[in-house]
């Protein structure tokens, strides 16, 4: 029951009472408690545990908990070890999976529960080698055999998803201050379905205690298990003939004995003698389906990398550990600490781009690495964490109420109904008192190269300010300031759409859609100066409403132009409602409303007397082969006329 309270309590700094914000939106800002360290449960596991080894996990958690604090994400932490089955083969492993899962309401809007499918793992583990795949059938009691893709960076995910290679290349991670010092490896499923995680490897002289298998030592390895398969075959052809009864089970049997094994260790020499003068070199398999004895009755060539290499695919390479290891995995200090998470970039949610920031500006591997392989430099030193002060100023940000109205603290005029220049806002944050959904890249604040001041350069999906229930004026005028990075060499570059809409505000913070939906709808793309003639650029304005006639509705078409471009890439956008009339300018120059001929459309941004609206939002609408270059926004007024 304490913990509970601590999370709500928590949860209250993120928003208070207000319900100026979603309640999602509030889930994704507030600071969650950790609970209790995990422990070890030693019974579950078929192997004996050191004192040592059992506070082991309890000792990570705590490192991790005062270097990571959960923000929009629930704990679900578990103590883990391994072996973990019975007969298993590996080195003795513990630590922890601190699971984080995406926070969430229930049903009923009081309790917060965990999202399905959104279990994040930071793991940190003892004598473990995160991605090795063993091979069950080289695998034997004294003698764990493996496979793993190249840990080579510029290989990690050759072949299967030049995004996740790009990613890996941007993260850069080989050349952090900290993390480049030790061994890192990217892994994870092929292709571009899941994100690629990262594993460091903390290990003396920087080695891991494994060795890569030569192609001879792998068709021994294989011949020598053919009389254990051929065991494990038998007994499964009785198992699947008993029925048909003893004799039908001989004859099996008898076919097994003359065909099947014969096919096996024909299947093994032609290997032997294909690779006769490559015995002594790296085994390597093309796919990460391993080795069973199927692959030599079928006459399997599974060391043919020919197609991999001119398709420029990763391979797998196939390892043991070196002689001891699995002995000396058993003492108190571990031979190698692994430490892996998820990596993200702007385009992650934003609970995971939290654990990857704290990962890569707090987690003190330094420290880690000294505790266990170099005891002396950190004896009666206790764990620090990096950048503490950051970290302060970080989590200070998530407790303000972020529910403000943006011109709360502006000496404004009467007349001015909202202004937001996001002057009280740091470069690199989320802008205070707008919301976001919490998925893609979010708006941030920045500052265009040549301009001056804080902009929000618009993310992936609609940027909107947090609303205090107050309609905006019935007449107005709305400004405001844009950008776009300028001299990009493409046909178009930075483009937005602005909507100002009448849609309804709920109890909970949401919008919903009104019964009868009208918008101002004001979208504009820069374009390259280049097409003299033709403009790739343009602006548009467009007033529409539930019930206005579709010749009108659709009549309008963009005004192709260079007034916004490579060159003139900063913009003023001015919108006038006065009573059902709705005009809009660029730079004081009116932006017209003509049709396919060129002719002005009757009725075409005229809205119904008596119209309100309710708020507005920033739409980044980019091409998206072009979507590295900027859209920014600044000093928005809302003025009432």
């Amino acid at each position: 029951m304490k913990k509970e309270i601590i999370l709500y309590s928590l949860l209250l700094i993120g928003f208070g009472a207000s319900a100026q914000r979603t309640k999602d939106s509030q889930l994704e800002d507030s600071i969650f408690s950790w609970k209790d360290i995990p422990k070890l449960n030693p019974k579950a596991y078929p192997r004996t545990f050191t004192p040592v080894q059992l506070k082991q996990p309890e000792l990570f958690a705590s490192w991790l908990q005062q270097s990571y604090v959960p923000i929009g994400a629930l704990d679900y932490s578990y103590a883990l070890a391994e072996p973990n089955k019975k007969d298993e083969v590996q080195p003795f492993a513990s630590g922890i999976n601190a699971a984080m899962w995406t926070a969430m309401w229930d049903n009923s809007f009081k309790k917060v529960i965990r999202q399905p499918h959104t279990e994040n793992p930071i793991y940190l583990l003892t004598n473990n080698i995160i991605d090795a795949e063993p091979i069950p059938m080289l695998t034997i009691a004294g003698r764990a055999v493996f496979m793993r893709r190249s840990p080579e960076l510029e290989k990690a995910f050759m072949g299967s998803s030049e995004k996740k290679n790009q990613f890996v290349r941007e993260l850069k991670l080989e050349q952090h201050p900290q993390i480049g010092n030790y061994l890192v490896q990217y892994y994870g499923c092929d292709g571009d379905g899941c994100m690629p995680r990262v594993a460091v490897y903390l290990a003396p002289e920087n080695k891991l205690p494994i060795r890569t298998l030569s192609i001879g030592e792998v068709l021994d390895m294989c011949e020598q298990a053919i009389p254990r398969e051929a065991e494990k075959a038998r007994e499964k052809i009785n198992s699947e003939n008993r029925a048909y009864g003893a004799a039908a089970q001989q004859k099996w049997i008898t076919h097994f004995n003359e065909e099947t094994i014969p096919r096996w260790k024909s299947g093994i020499q032609k290997l032997r003698t294909r690779y006769g003068n490559a015995l002594q070199e790296p085994a390597e398999l093309k796919t990460s389906n391993g080795i069973s004895m199927i692959n030599f009755y079928n006459g399997d060539d599974i060391f043919d990398t020919e197609e991999s290499g001119r398709k420029k695919l990763n391979t797998y390479g196939i390892y043991t550990y070196t002689d001891g290891v699995l002995e000396k995995s058993r003492q108190d200090t571990p031979l190698w600490i692994c430490i892996s998470w998820n990596p993200t970039d702007q385009n992650n949610a934003p609970y995971a781009r939290e654990i990857h920031r704290s990962m890569i500006t707090h987690f003190n591997f330094d420290y880690v690495f000294n505790y266990f392989f170099n005891p002396e430099k950190v004896k009666n030193k206790s764990y620090q964490i990096l950048n503490e002060d950051i970290q302060k100023t970080h989590l200070a940000a998530y407790k303000v109420p972020k529910n403000k109205q943006p011109a709360v603290s502006k000496n404004l005029p009467a007349t001015v109904y909202f202004y937001e220049d996001f002057s009280e806002n740091s470069p690199g944050e989320k802008p205070n008192g707008w919301f976001m959904p919490p998925v893609g890249s979010p708006s941030i604040i920045a500052t265009p190269d040549g301009e001056t001041g804080n902009w929000v350069k618009i993310g992936q999906h609609r940027l909107m300010p947090t609303s205090n229930g107050k309609q905006l004026p019935e007449n107005f005028k709305m400004e405001f300031d844009v950008a776009t990075d300028k001299d990009f060499t493409t046909n178009s570059g930075g483009s937005f759409l602005l909507r100002i809409h009448n849609k309804l505000l709920t109890p909970n913070g949401d919008y919903k859609d009104a019964p009868k939906q009208v918008f101002i709808d004001l979208d504009a793309r820069s374009g390259n100066e280049k097409f003299t003639q033709n403009p790739a650029g343009y602006t548009r304005i467009r007033a529409t409403y539930t019930g206005m006639p579709s010749a009108i509705r659709y009549a309008a078409k963009e005004q192709y132009s260079n007034d916004f471009s490579n060159k003139k890439n900063r913009v003023h956008f001015t919108i006038i409602k006065i009573g059902s009339k709705v005009t809009a300018m660029i730079d004081g120059k009116p932006i017209e409303a003509i049709d396919k001929n060129g002719k002005p459309i009757p009725g075409f941004n005229e809205l119904p007397e008596g119209i309100r609206f309710s708020s507005f939002y920033f739409e980044n609408s980019t091409n998206s082969s072009v979507k590295q270059i900027g859209i920014y926004v600044s000093n928005i007024k809302i003025t009432q006329l």
